[in-house]
């Protein structure tokens, strides 16, 4: 939500990135409408279930500082739940705040939900989070069938029925 008037200094977009290889977390944010001479710091919140897990802090940037606009940082942290194929529930919410640098709020952004993981290729090999990974796919068409199978229940039951039986990724397709 904005804090300050449409015209101030604000939050536009926000990103995170993880890694299991570096363990660490990076926020990015786009900003806009940042003072040429003043100096800014974020603030990132992260929180599992309403709890606070994590605190972390920018250094104090400038507008100049920013790369297309964006300013990113980073903090190691190795989370204990980690989200993977078996455990999608392991999922957490980071808030990030802009403030000027004596510590004056202006503004912050809705919740971004994400799920601590790394997905990586080497060679010829799929790894999730360390652990080699072997993935199945067939295209689901369910749906082209007609409305009715493109109910949350006739979805859910497809997906079911192949996860019966090895399938581990679906993709789709139009014709």
């Amino acid at each position: 939500f904005l804090v300050g008037e449409p015209s101030a200094a604000r939050i536009d977009d926000v990103k995170v990135d993880t890694s299991f290889r570096k363990g660490e977390i990076t926020a990015s944010a786009a900003l806009v409408n940042l003072n040429a001479d003043g100096q800014y710091t974020m603030s990132a919140r992260i929180t599992e279930k309403g709890r606070i897990v994590k605190k972390f802090n920018s250094a104090v940037f400038r507008k100049g500082d920013l790369k297309s606009g964006c300013v990113s940082f980073n903090v190691k942290w190795m989370p204990d739940k980690l989200w993977d194929i078996h455990t999608p529930q392991n999922v957490f919410s980071l808030q990030l705040s802009l403030l000027e640098k004596e510590g004056k709020l202006l503004d912050t952004t809705h919740e971004v939900r994400f799920g601590f993981r790394e997905f990586w290729i080497d060679g010829r090999d799929f790894y999730l989070n360390g652990s080699r990974i072997f993935l199945s796919a067939v295209p689901l068409d369910s749906a082209q069938g007609g409305a009715a199978s493109a109910t949350y229940a006739a979805a859910s039951e497809s997906l079911l029925r192949l996860k019966g039986f090895g399938i581990n990724m679906v993709y789709t397709h139009n014709y």
